[in-house]
C-alpha cells in the first residue's frame, strides 16, 4: 500500500511539471534556416510556427528512432540486499508525436543470482532472469534559450508502465517458479547527437515500480527466511545507441 502511495505521489507531481513546462525536443539554433516541407515548395503553403519547427524537426529526422541499451540492473530493498547487479541488455522503438511527446516500447532482458537467507537451514541459491517489456511516454525539454551545453543534450523525463516476467531456478534445491507481474516507471534521460542527426548516444535512468508477487512470502520450501527479504523495486542504468529516421 505504501508502495502504491509513493508511486500516485509522484506520477501526479510529474504531470504538474509536464503541464507547467513548455516541451520541445531538440534545438534547433541558428545554423538551420528553414526548411519546413520535405515533399513540396513551402512558400505554397502557410502555417503556424510551431507547424513550421515539428516539419523542420522531422525533415531532419526524429520521426522514428530505433536503438539498442545496455547496462546494469539493480534490485531495491530485500531483494537488492540478497541480489547481485545483473547486466541488463535490450532495444527500443521510439515514435515521435511532435517535437514534445514520444512514445517508446521496449524489451530488456538480464541475469542475476539471488541468495535466500533461510533461517535454520542452508543458503538458498536461486539463478534469476527478468525480462521488462515497457510502454512509456518521453517528455523532451524546450531547449531553446537553454546554454549550449544542455541543449546539445536534448533532455527527457519519461514515465510508463509495462509487465515484469521473472524465472527463477533453484541452484540448490532443483525447484523453480514463474511470476508475470506488472509494475510502472519513471525516469530521465539525454541523448548526444553523434553524426548528422541520425545516430544519438545517450544515458537512461529509470526507477521500476514492480508489484512481485512474493513480496510478503517470509517462507521457502517449508524453511522460514528474513521478513521482507522478497520485497523490492527495480533501478536500471543504461548506455544508449539510437538511429533516428
Amino acid at each position: 500500500m505504501a508502495k502504491v502511495t509513493l508511486l500516485t505521489s509522484i506520477l501526479g507531481a510529474l504531470m504538474m511539471a509536464f503541464c507547467s513546462i513548455p516541451l520541445q525536443a531538440e534545438s534547433q539554433g541558428n545554423d538551420y534556416k528553414g526548411i519546413t516541407d520535405p515533399f513540396g515548395d513551402p512558400s505554397n503553403y502557410e502555417f503556424s510556427e510551431d507547424e513550421k519547427e515539428d516539419k523542420e524537426f522531422f525533415h531532419l529526422g526524429r520521426y522514428l528512432m530505433l536503438g539498442v541499451d545496455l547496462g546494469l540492473g539493480l534490485y531495491t530493498g530485500g531483494l537488492g540486499k540478497i541480489s547481485t547487479p545483473g547486466f541488463l541488455v535490450g532495444g527500443k522503438l521510439v515514435y515521435f508525436f511532435d517535437k514534445s511527446i514520444a512514445f517508446e516500447a521496449a524489451i530488456h532482458y538480464t541475469r542475476q543470482t539471488k541468495t535466500l537467507p533461510i533461517i535454520g537451514a542452508q543458503e538458498e541459491i536461486i539463478d534469476t532472469t527478468l525480462i521488462p517489456i515497457t510502454g512509456s511516454f518521453r517528455f523532451y525539454f524546450d531547449v531553446k534559450s537553454a546554454p549550449k551545453a544542455i541543449a546539445v543534450a536534448n533532455p527527457y523525463l519519461v514515465a510508463g508502465g509495462g509487465v515484469y516476467m521473472r524465472s527463477e531456478n533453484s541452484l540448490t534445491g532443483g525447484d523453480s517458479a514463474a511470476t508475470n507481474s506488472f509494475g510502472a516507471l519513471i525516469g530521465g534521460g539525454a541523448e548526444f547527437n553523434i553524426y548528422r542527426k541520425h545516430i544519438y548516444l545517450g544515458i537512461d535512468l529509470r526507477y521500476h515500480f514492480v508489484f512481485f508477487p512474493d513480496e510478503d512470502i517470509t517462507t521457502f520450501n517449508g524453511s522460514n527466511i528474513e521478513a521482507g527479504t522478497n520485497a523490492g523495486d527495480y533501478f536500471t542504468s543504461l548506455i544508449t545507441l539510437t538511429f533516428s529516421f
